[in-house]
């Protein structure tokens, strides 16, 4: 079983002055009568039922995340207390779904892409999925082939070791790279085994879990401790403990550290 997590906590300082503190990227119109997660929530829904749809948030966001996604389910928006950075906020959500829906895997993306070409995106999504669930504790992530020598995002550099699903080579990772300067970046263009890393990943939830156990312990005995709390209790738990975990993001808390990597070099004409 297939869930979605969209990560809506970000302030888009980089969309300043039009993405601001009160009303951040992800909840913009920047194109046509949608806003960028409402046109994110509509791509997914295509391959990913809506009561498996998640949405990670701030709390200062809840109010305007219910009135532009008033279908999504009450229990499917999880809110953090603080923000601390895209680690945990991945990690509390694969313990939240994982009670949910047992063995479930999960797709991780950001709420604010512009994807012009979305069912070649669902195509990528569905074949990275198939082929997390045949390798078994596999992560999967998606990286953007670059079109120019981008400074603003990290890179992924793959091997040669590759399988094929479908139309999609799967490739081994070999390492995640923090963003570049100029020249650097014209290297790995030049090179033709960087990607550009868009921050999508698929994995089985458990599999988070144990990438978490394993490489953040202290954030996973603070989660786990939140996880396990009673229905009555969860908040409370959740507001007092939360603010403890480490301020980490996903790259450098587990996929540097990790080494059943795979990526996906995706062309998806205008992901943004």
């Amino acid at each position: 079983m297939l869930c979605a997590l969209i990560m809506a906590g970000g302030k888009g300082e980089r969309f300043w002055p039009l993405s601001i503190d009160e009303k951040p990227k992800q909840f913009l119109r920047l194109l046509g009568d949608k806003t960028m997660i409402q046109m994110t929530v509509e791509r997914l829904k295509k391959r990913i039922p809506i009561e498996k749809n998640f949405v990670i948030t701030g709390k200062q966001y809840v109010d305007i995340l219910e009135k532009q996604l008033p279908e999504l389910p009450e229990g499917n928006v999880i809110v953090e207390p603080v923000g601390r950075n895209t680690a945990p906020c991945v990690g509390l959500s694969a313990f939240i779904i994982n009670k949910r829906y047992k063995d479930a895997y999960m797709v991780v993306l950001p709420s604010d892409h512009l994807v012009v070409n979305e069912d070649k995106f669902l195509d990528t999504v569905n074949a990275a999925y198939e082929f997390a669930k045949s390798k078994n504790n596999a992560v999967v992530t998606l990286g953007m082939k670059p079109s120019r020598a981008e400074t603003d995002y990290g890179y992924i550099k793959f091997g040669k070791e590759e399988v094929k699903i479908g139309e999609f080579n799967i490739k081994k990772v070999e390492r995640f790279v923090e963003k570049p300067d100029r020249d650097r970046a014209k290297k790995y263009l030049k090179d033709g085994s960087f990607l550009w890393n868009g921050g999508m990943f698929i994995w089985r939830c458990s599999t988070v879990i144990d990438l978490i156990k394993r490489h953040l312990s202290n954030t996973y005995h603070i989660l786990s401790e939140i996880a396990v709390a009673s229905a009555n209790e969860f908040e409370d738990m959740l507001e007092e403990n939360y603010y403890k975990v480490d301020n980490i993001s996903v790259d450098y808390g587990i996929m540097e550290k990790a080494e059943n990597i795979y990526v996906i070099p995706s062309d998806l004409d205008g992901i943004i």
